[in-house]
Order: structure tokens, then sequence, then C-alpha cells
């Protein structure tokens, strides 16, 4: 009897912590958390030495890391939970699994939806940059002159985007703060009367209400709103894209593997029939599924294209060094001339490539065909570039240098001296300069240097600094320039010419580039020309059979109308 009522007494408040559950399931969920942290740090650890390599510098990795590392935190409560849950008081516990999901949970969606967005905003920007015969952004209204609402709406698109998730985490922080203070279930001796534990409630009901409640909601709806609502617009806007960094099906991807998340979780929460599963299967690890599949495709499918990207550089290496430079695949193959008519398709084009066989297709692979590209066919690796590797400044870089190298040969004369300057230093502020440039080009620390000591001044002084006015956050002090805009309406820096400027100025970072375009755009071009021109023949093979098909049909019909 004693023992019963010891038992009546019991409450949420004053149950005594239990021993950990070091049972076959909870040693299973220590070691799962342990092994998958691990590879998960070693994976992003990989990432951050690598960060320069195109695929990975392109995808903004701080953001999408930091979203990673907040949504692994809750991950990481959700794995511990059945081995050493039961060691907490029993409100501690439930006030730790309160604020992951209210804190940790949606601030880490709202970051990953921030990664997922800068996926979208590069893929429109190259696009309006490098592959749009009209790439001048207007402004869609005047915001010096008008409201702050028309500052914000001209505000840089990430930094908009940041301002509004910035805005919303703060208002979830206070709201998940606040109605924690307002809940009296949590703390009995304050609250908004009416939310405490109802009396009469048996100690397993006391529990369960514990992870019930108004007060979870506003988490939830950060997860509905990026599920059913974010994620399908996002889907359908990133449909179309077809990159070869494996970004779209990173995003999709990420996309379908959390719409479980929600209904799972509230099943699991109010359904009866899964108590039992609850037992070793906590509902929240509904939402840890869809964590663990976001790391999956965040971390994981960048190192896979990463050595994808290293075994076609190996193959382009040996490339360069097995075939003479001297010797263009003109020279070597006549079969192989590229087609550079402009009313030629793009499988047209690349016909001469697929009649090569395995030996002969390696001549692709070398600065001898890309330089042949670059001379004759720019446009077209251009706007592959911009589409589909999210690097079109690369190559518009090469072609505006190469037309500013013929333009100029000699500037010995002052007149001619200033003019090149001037072209050169548009040059170096439309795809160097980390203030001025949309997307810089990726040079090393030393490079970088070397061209700011000679353009870095005079863009300053002809450009002005790029800062924001602490009156007024949303307006910037100055408007940026269309990029390819008439040199003659861009303004011209009047001011003393450094000494270091020559017409080899740009040798160093030119030779680096063409590099890296060899590397890593170059092939995933070819092989896209490939992929294409065997689908024209496809198409061509399947359109005979197709008629051959529909003539014999026809045949058919009138002999059996000529024997009705």
């Amino acid at each position: 009897m004693a023992m019963a009522a010891s038992m009546a007494d019991l409450t949420v408040y004053n149950m005594p912590p239990s021993p950990p559950n070091w049972d076959k399931v909870g040693v299973f969920y220590i070691a799962f958390c342990i092994t998958w942290t691990t590879l998960l740090v070693a994976g992003m650890i990989f990432c951050a030495i690598n960060h320069r390599i195109p695929i990975l510098r392109v995808r903004g990795l701080p953001l999408s890391f930091s979203a990673i590392l907040l949504l692994h935190v809750y991950w990481i409560l959700g794995q511990i939970t059945y081995p050493i849950g039961a060691t907490m008081p029993t409100v501690l516990a439930y006030d730790v699994q309160y604020f992951g999901m209210g804190v940790y949970f949606p601030l880490g969606i709202a970051l990953f939806q921030a990664s997922n967005l800068r996926f979208l905003h590069v893929a429109r920007t190259q696009k309006q940059q490098f592959a749009s015969s009209d790439n001048r952004i207007g402004r869609k209204c005047n915001g010096g002159d008008s409201s702050w609402l028309c500052r914000l709406r001209n505000m840089d698109y990430m930094k908009r985007t940041m301002t509004f998730i910035t805005i919303g985490m703060i208002v979830q922080f206070i709201i998940t703060l606040g109605m924690w203070f307002a809940c009296a279930k949590y703390h009995p001796t304050y609250g908004i009367p009416g939310t405490e534990i109802p009396e009469g409630l048996l100690l397993p009901e006391q529990v369960i209400y514990l992870g019930r409640g108004w007060e979870w909601w506003p988490s939830m709806l950060w997860q509905v709103i990026w599920t059913w609502i974010a994620a399908p617009i996002l889907i359908w806007k990133a449909w179309g894209i077809r990159d070869t960094m494996g970004w779209r099906t990173q995003t999709i991807a990420c996309c379908l593997s959390s719409l479980h998340a929600t209904p799972m979780f509230l099943i699991a929460s109010y359904v009866p029939s899964f108590a039992k599963v609850n037992v070793y299967f906590t509902p929240s690890q509904w939402i840890h599924v869809s964590i663990m599949m976001w790391e999956i495709f965040t971390v994981f499918i960048p190192i896979f294209e990463v050595f994808k990207l290293w075994s076609v550089k190996r193959k382009t290496t040996q490339s360069m060094a097995k075939y003479d430079s001297n010797a263009t695949i003109i020279e070597t193959s006549p079969s192989a001339k590229w087609n550079n008519e402009s009313s030629s398709t793009l499988a047209e084009k690349t016909q001469s490539v697929v009649s090569f066989d395995d030996s002969q297709s390696d001549r692709l692979y070398t600065m001898d065909a890309l330089e042949h590209v670059l001379s004759k066919n720019a446009i077209q690796l251009q706007e592959f570039a911009a589409l589909s590797d999210f690097s079109g400044e690369n190559i518009a870089f090469l072609s505006e240098l190469a037309v500013w190298k013929s333009r100029w040969s000699d500037i010995s004369d002052e007149k001619a001296r200033s003019d090149a300057f001037n072209q050169a230093l548009w040059i170096y502020a439309d795809f160097v300069s980390t203030q001025d440039a949309e997307f810089p080009l990726n040079l090393s620390s030393k490079s970088l240097k070397q061209l700011e000591s000679v353009f870095e001044k005079p863009a300053r002084t002809l450009l002005g600094e790029k800062r924001v006015n602490q009156t007024s956050p949303f307006e910037s002090d100055i408007t940026s320039t269309p990029l390819h805009e008439a040199i003659a309406d861009r303004g011209s820096y009047m001011g003393e010419i450094p000494d270091a400027f020559n017409l080899d100025v740009f040798n160093n970072v030119q030779d680096h580039i063409k590099y890296l375009v060899l590397t890593n755009t170059f092939p995933k071009f070819v092989e896209s020309m490939r992929r294409r021109s065997v689908d024209s023949e496809r198409s061509d093979f399947s359109g005979v059979s197709d008629t051959s098909i529909s003539s014999w049909i026809s045949k058919q019909r009138m002999k059996l109308q000529t024997f009705i």
C-alpha cells in the first residue's frame, strides 16, 4: 500500500532519474551518432580545405554548413534520447527537446532555405550576366528618393533574403522563449493559468502531455512552410536548370526527402497505436531522418562531384602530356574540323567530336582544343559555362581580354596608354575586383594582390567605395554599372596611371583561368556536345523508323479498304 501511495505521489516534477539504457538499441544509437557525426565533420573539413575548387566555391559553404551544424545539433539530441534521455529530470529533458526544436531546428531550416535560394540566385544571375543578350538589370524604383520599402526592393537579392530570414529567426527565438515562460507545465510556480498539467493525470499521461501542446506548433510551422510551400516552389523553379555540378540534384533531393517529416511527426505524436514504436523511435526521429538526408545531399554529393572533377582533371593532364602542344586538332585530324557556321545547330557543331574513337578523342582535352574553341566558338562555350557550370565569368574574361589584347599592341604614346588602361580597368572591375565584380575570378591571393596594386586605387577613385549608408541601411552609396556596357558610357579614369601597368599585366591571370577552364568547364562542355550529338543521331534514326512504320500502316490500310 505504501508503495502504491508513493507511486501515486510521483509526478513529472519529482520523478527520480533512471539509469541509462545500454541495451542493444541504446548502444546502436550511441555508436550510430558518433560514427555519423565523425563522417559528417570529416566531410565538412574536406570541403573547407578544398573550398577554392569551383564546384565548392560557388555553393557558398559558410551558409550551408551553418545550417547543417544547427540541424545536426538537433539531430544529435534525437539520437541520445533513448539511451540517456531518462537520466535527466523529466521536465529538463523536455525543456532541452523544446528549445532544440524551437531554436536550432527552425534556425537551421531558415539558413538551409537561404542556401537553396542562393542556387537559384547564382543560376539566374549567371544567365543574365553571361548568357543573355540583355544583361542590364534596372532598378525597380528610385531608392534614394522613395520609401524604405522601395530601397528594400533595390537591395542585393541575397542581402534582402538574409534580412528577411534574420528577422524571422529573431521572431522565432522570441516566440519560443516567450511561450516557454508563459507555459506553466514547464515551471509550475509561474505561467499563464490553464497552461499547467491538468490534475488527476497519471504519470505516463503527464509525460505525454509534456510533449504535446500549442507551444510546439510554431516550430512545426517552419517545417510545414519549408516542406509544403517553399520546397515545391523551389523544385518548380529549379527544374529547368541543368547544371553540371549536382547542385540541382542536391536541391531537389533535399526538398523531396523532407516531405514525410511533418505528417509522420504529427501521426506519431497523436495516434495511440504509435506508442509502442515511440519507445524506440521517438516522434522527432521522423524529422531527424530528413535532416540526415539533407546532410548527405549537402555535404557528400559535393564531395562526390569533387572526386569526379579530379578524375577528369587527371584525364586532361594526361592528354596534355601525351600530345604535342604544337599540333592542333585541325592539323592532326582533318575530319575533326569544327563547324563554325552561325546557322549550324549544336549537334551539327559537334559531329566531328563523336566521330573520334577513344584514342583520338583525347586530343579534345588539350589546351590547343580549348584555344581553338575560344577563338572560333567562344559564345557557345560561354553560354554553356553560364547556364550549366555557373562559371560564365571565366569565358567572358578570356573573351574580353582577347579583344583588349588584339586592340592594343602599342601603348607608347600617352593617349593610347590612357585608353588601354581604362579598358583594362573595366576588365578588372567586371571580373577581378572583390568589391565590384558580381562573380570575381577564382584567383590566388598573390595574383589578386598583384592586380590590386595596379588597378584598385584607380577603381575606387572612379567607382567609389561600396558601403552602406548607416542612416539609410537599405540605400547603397553607389549604383553598380551593368556588365559589358560600352566603355564610352562608363566613364574614364583621368588620374596618374601606375608604372606597373603594361600589356602583360593580365598574363598570369589569363594562364591561370585558361587552365581552370581546361580542367573544369571544358571537359564538361565536350561531353555535353557528345551527348547532344548522339541524341540528335538517335532522334534522326527514330524519325526515319517512325516514318517507315507510318508508311507501312498506310499501305496496309489501303489494302484493307481495297479488300472491303
